[in-house]
């Protein structure tokens, strides 16, 4: 359904070792990124990167990993292939590899940002503590969900580990009537989305267009989104709002069952749907992703407690 990385611009050719070229280019592009100067680096790409990018979605990758990670500290050289050389930079709150691509003059044709390799680190908390009820109203059907890859590909991620993807399929089987060519062919595209328990809104994202679907935005990977925060510090994110539902703010108290905005197809989605997890800290990052169990909910016509759906599972909110 999505993959999530912030992916720039990508090309492989060939070329040997370590050049000194890349190097400076790496500590111009740290100077800029420290500085938050979004247009610096903008201007460092070549004019395909530059089309396919936009100014705006620059400044929301520069935000994104400046307000979770901090500025660069320090990076090491890991490898090269092609045009392309690899590093490994750390930030003042984590670490991310660098793929970094140049033309033969010396300009920036290709940037990925990466997870580095895996620490061994473990979550502040096993599971939540505090008792959640489903984000949504009728049937919904669990698209990943589960502790391995088979059944969740969010496994392979740190902080999104324990992730949920939902959408609402029909009796054949099909996410959307109709063509499937625009958003509102999908069923769980406008459909209302809840807070799961009182909680504090730490953060809110809005502004982010709904993609066509099939067509996704890793530039603005959350999309339109929502971050609780509960008494017990766990930080439950919703990704993928429709564009203007959301109708909370920062700073504002909601309790469980309040309104929060649309499902939508924003950020790094292919359609319409709910993704949804819990970390153990605010950092989108570098933070590590905590199990997430709902007390209450119908699972393929069975009512269970404290329980946390898998990949296939038919889910209904009871009526409270």
């Amino acid at each position: 359904m999505k993959k999530f990385c912030f992916l720039l611009l990508f090309a492989s050719m060939s070329i040997f070792g370590q050049t000194e070229s890349y190097v400076q280019t790496l500590k111009t592009f740290q100077e800029y990124y420290n500085q938050g100067d979004s247009q610096a680096i903008y201007d460092m790409m070549n004019s395909r990167m530059q089309e396919q990018l936009g100014l705006k979605n620059v400044k929301a990758i520069v935000t994104t990993f400046r307000d979770n990670l901090g500025s660069i500290t320090e990076y090491k050289f890991i490898s090269r292939e092609g045009f392309t050389e690899t590093y490994e930079a750390t930030f003042e709150h984590g670490r991310q590899n660098i793929a970094l691509t140049l033309q033969p003059d010396g300009i920036m044709s290709g940037l990925r940002f990466l997870p580095a390799a895996e620490e061994n680190s473990v979550a502040k908390m096993d599971r939540n503590q505090t008792p959640l009820s489903l984000p949504f109203k009728g049937e919904w059907y669990t698209f990943w969900g589960g502790d391995t890859k088979a059944q969740n590909y969010h496994v392979v991620s740190k902080t999104q580990k324990h992730a949920f993807d939902f959408l609402i399929l029909d009796k054949n089987g099909k996410s959307y009537e109709r063509s499937g060519t625009r958003n509102e062919d999908y069923y769980a595209f406008g459909k209302p989305i809840y807070a799961v328990c009182d909680a504090l809104l730490y953060k809110v994202t809005t502004g982010v267009e709904d993609n066509r679907p099939g067509i996704m935005n890793p530039t603005q990977m959350l999309g339109n989104s929502v971050i609780l925060k509960t008494e017990n510090e766990e930080y439950i994110v919703y990704a993928h709002f429709e564009k203007e539902t959301v109708k909370v703010k920062e700073g504002d108290f909601v309790k469980r069952g309040q309104y929060l905005g649309n499902c939508g197809n924003s950020g790094n989605s292919t359609e319409a749907h709910l993704h949804i997890h819990i970390q153990d800290g605010p950092n989108v990052l570098g933070d590590i992703g905590v199990k997430c169990y709902f007390d209450s909910l119908w699972i393929n016509g069975t009512l269970e407690r404290d329980y946390s759906p898998v990949k296939g599972d038919k889910i209904t909110r009871p009526k409270e």
